[in-house]
């Protein structure tokens, strides 16, 4: 087919050439513009129009920078109008501003001009909108990589996220966990009550999982029932069991679903690695065998891949929960360690310390379980209880006739943080009857990582209510001398790894010596923990600004009965019977 031509009419003249040209490019679906060799604006199309939002008395006379989006460098620029100098035309992608200040991307090509001479005239940029192009091109990206249903990444993106934090974890010393969740008998569900519903079950699962998610992790949906979870960066694997524990939890309660109430569970396997391997498809089979082994067992519960470091996840899990029960059953007891003055030998207080009494009658030692209790939030609870029970104890033995002795309960970081604790410590106060005076709380060296301001304050509130301030465990974390200038700590506690090397450790002595010539300068009192020889006690006594000392060469922690004996049989160490 070819393009017939009237020859016998008269030739075009140049204003009907330029007047069909106009009427061409007016109509065209693509912008045009044209400006002069100043760059300044002499003619656009009803297309420019349509696609910027300017219309043309807005723009002639302006140059092209009124479309400048601010997305593009100097350098771009230059590039530019290097490429139009030396080729007389330049063509590629650039983004653009409209009038209404909405940034798009479009597809520029600008023309060089000149006349008859060889100078330049004109320039003539002709462009077409790509954000509709671009909106497919993310739309079938997105496809390819998403799940249909759920929205949430398929298994190519899945595995893509998974090699990058597996590379970016070599040599960190990070965990990286994948966990695999498969919805337990979904197939009887979605056959009996139809693939609508189930569909419409996944996308709830979808919902509750999603919030478990932090922004390093990724959830996804391989297909049919199973979803699998990428958990970067983990400080321990621990913490995938805790995720894989509340993924189970977020699905125990009943879906609505098309006027059906609905039960759902899941089975969950985990694989941690390093330790299982760093191959991403291998670390998905892992988790698809872990995943098999919790349907074995029952259903509903979790395993991991790794026996080993399955049992010892467990182990830590199986003793969250039983700390959760002990807290409710209030199966804790306090044992005391009596204080004893240095230059007396006389009791004047106790250091309360929790121990978790079990079923068998034997006791757990707090080193098994404050740890777990900070971790998991679980020492506010049992911090709070500690406090009024020694409070409450020491008010009772005062009232005994047992003397004014002033009772010493270590404070938590995790307590420390909360809001509040100043009210609700004097209020404890009241209701056990304690006067504050009687009470002594010890916080350690951890406190200054925290938010120092804080904590601070708290510790203020205290000391001005007459409440004590002790600094445990001094020397052996974060000690700085500013701090103690800072804080209204009344009483330094030296270290148990520090007494332990005394007298004949010279830098035990030295270490001793320099925190009694501290605490002396700055009118503080000095307890000494882990006493248990005569040795050590004759040492700290000579140093004569040693205050007290507490350790098993007077007596261990002793149980409330066992403290008020010996507390009504005069309360006394007599020196003269260990030192010579």
């Amino acid at each position: 087919m070819g393009l017939r031509m009237d020859t016998s009419s008269p030739a075009l003249s140049r204003d009907e050439t330029r007047r069909l040209l106009e009427a061409l490019m007016d109509n065209s679906l693509e912008g045009v513009t044209v400006t002069g060799p100043d760059g300044r604006i002499e003619w656009v199309n009803k297309a420019f129009t349509a696609i910027t939002g300017f219309a043309p008395e807005e723009v002639l006379g302006q140059t092209p920078r009124v479309l400048k989006s601010d997305r593009h460098d100097e350098a771009f620029y230059r590039d530019m109008w290097q490429s139009l100098a030396e080729n007389g035309r330049w063509e590629g992608e650039i983004w653009n501003r409209r009038k209404s200040g909405e940034a798009y991307p479009e597809w520029l090509r600008i023309t060089a001009l000149p006349d008859d001479s060889g100078r330049l005239v004109r320039y003539l940029a002709v462009f077409h909108d790509l954000t509709d192009l671009k909106r497919q091109r993310d739309m079938l990206l997105h496809e390819a990589y998403h799940d249909a249903l759920t929205g949430l990444p398929n298994r190519h993106l899945f595995l893509d996220r998974l090699g990058q934090a597996l590379r970016q974890s070599q040599g960190q010393g990070r965990h990286v966990g994948v966990v695999c969740l498969d919805l337990d008998r979904f197939k009887t569900v979605n056959d009996s009550l139809g693939h609508v519903t189930g569909d419409i079950i996944l996308s709830e699962v979808a919902q509750r999982l999603a919030p478990l998610m932090r922004q390093a992790d990724t959830l996804s949906r391989f297909g049919g029932d199973s979803f699998y979870l990428l958990l970067d960066a983990l400080r321990d694997p621990e913490d995938a069991a805790h995720v894989a524990g509340r993924a189970l939890a977020c699905l125990s309660d009943p879906m609505t679903v098309r006027g059906e109430e609905i039960y759902i569970s899941a089975s969950v396997g985990i694989t941690i690695s390093p330790a299982d391997g760093h191959d991403p498809s291998q670390l998905v089979r892992n988790a698809e065998l872990a995943m098999y082994r919790a349907k074995d067992a029952g259903r509903n519960n979790f395993a991991f891949f790794t026996e080993d470091l399955g049992e010892r996840v467990m182990g830590a899990l199986r003793l969250e929960n039983d700390l959760r029960k002990a807290l409710a059953r209030k199966d804790f007891v306090l044992h005391y360690q009596p204080r004893v003055d240095m230059l007396t030998g006389q009791i004047t207080g106790m250091e309360a310390l929790v121990r978790w009494s079990q079923p068998d009658g034997g006791l757990v030692s707090p080193a098994d379980f404050i740890p777990l209790a900070e971790e998991t939030g679980l020492i506010l609870s049992l911090g709070e209880w500690v406090l009024e029970e020694a409070c409450r104890q020491t008010a009772l033995w005062s009232a005994e006739g047992l003397g004014a002795l002033k009772v010493s309960v270590n404070l938590s970081p995790r307590q420390l943080e909360q809001p509040g604790l100043t009210g609700r410590t004097l209020a404890l106060l009241e209701r056990t009857g304690l006067p504050p005076e009687q009470l002594e709380v010890e916080v350690t060296e951890s406190v200054f990582l925290k938010d120092f301001g804080m904590v601070s304050q708290a510790l203020s509130a205290l000391a001005e209510a007459g409440v004590g301030v002790a600094l445990d465990d001094f020397g052996t974390g974060y000690s700085s001398l500013a701090y103690l200038k800072k804080l209204p700590i009344k009483t330094l506690k030296i270290d148990k790894s520090f007494v332990d090397g005394l007298p004949l450790d010279r830098d035990d002595a030295a270490i001793v010596t320099s925190i009694v010539s501290i605490a002396a300068n700055l009118n503080m009192d000095v307890v000494a923990e882990g006493v248990e020889s005569s040795a050590q006690l004759e040492f700290l006594r000579r140093l004569n600004c040693c205050s007290s000392f507490q350790g098993y060469l007077f007596a261990r922690p002793l149980a409330a009965s066992e403290f008020a004996l010996l507390m009504a049989r005069g309360g006394y160490y007599d020196f003269k019977d260990h030192l010579k």
